[in-house]
């Protein structure tokens, strides 16, 4: 398994999952919930989110030079290669004690990501992934490889997200409602979870198929591009169009023909509205 990985992408791999292990550490344990300020209209940060992405980047920088980019701290840093950190995705739902929350944490390498772990923050599990060498789901008697599961399109469960009134353009809510409703109507089942980094680790393990999100901060969802290409998905943004950094969205499948009829619900919701 890892040890197919070139020794400075082993390091790398090593020093993220021990960076997961410090951020679980102090969230798993954590009895605060309460939010310590707003850094924008409904965006909650707790003192959890810091003391956790501190635990993840003082481990990261104790076993590398590379700068850090962490949501709350230095979200600025844009370095090509660097580390990029959430400690906590889905604080709305930590503090509300909904049980979908992650941390994630990637390694970039010359503007794309290269090493991806996401973290179930209530179960403990960890989903890692690099360029090479697969998507893998950590276990007691052994990493088991994973891979993204298809199907019939109208039987899939696929996720959207998210719906909110502070939606801008182009993004904005008229227009997600529209496409949440294009895809109800397409897909199986659509849930709407409320963190991308979960929502990216369940297409890679084949619990859900497809993933779309309205949004693409680098924190939320460059683990997740990793562990979905390293499944054997695809990842394009909302348009169909190849996924950058610089995407405004992401959209996450277990194959291109899922893709294919994601991209045709959102084209229609964007001509209803």
């Amino acid at each position: 398994m890892t040890s197919l990985l070139a020794p400075d992408l082993q390091h790398d791999l090593d020093l993220a999952l021990s960076a997961v292990d410090a951020g679980l550490a102090v969230v798993r344990r954590a009895d605060d919930r309460a939010v310590l300020r707003l850094k924008g209209p409904n965006d909650l940060v707790t003192a959890v989110d810091l003391a956790t992405e501190d635990a993840v980047v003082r481990t990261l920088r104790e076993g590398s030079p590379l700068p850090v980019q962490g949501e709350e701290g230095t979200p600025q840093e844009d370095a090509d290669d660097r580390w990029v950190v959430d400690p906590i995705d889905g604080t709305a739902n930590f503090v509300a004690g909904l049980p979908l929350v992650a941390c994630t944490l990637a390694r970039l390498s010359g503007g794309e990501p290269v090493v991806g772990v996401t973290a179930d923050v209530t179960t403990g599990e960890i989903v890692w992934g690099a360029c090479g060498v697969g998507t893998w789901r950590r276990a007691a008697g052994g990493d088991v490889r994973m891979s993204t599961v298809g199907g019939p399109i109208d039987s899939l469960t696929v996720t959207v997200g998210d719906l909110s009134w502070t939606s801008g353009p182009p993004w904005s809510l008229d227009v997600r409602a529209a496409a949440l409703r294009e895809a109800a109507a397409t897909f199986g089942k659509v849930r709407v979870v409320g963190t991308s980094a979960t929502e990216l680790a369940w297409v890679a393990t084949g619990r859900t198929s497809a993933s779309l999100a309205f949004g693409n901060a680098a924190w939320d969802v460059v683990a997740g591009v990793v562990l979905v290409r390293e499944a054997g998905g695809v990842v394009l943004d909302a348009r169909g169009e190849p996924w950058s950094l610089a995407s405004d969205s992401i959209l996450a499948a277990a194959s291109p023909e899922i893709a294919d009829a994601m991209v045709a619900a959102v084209a229609r919701g964007l001509a209803a509205v």
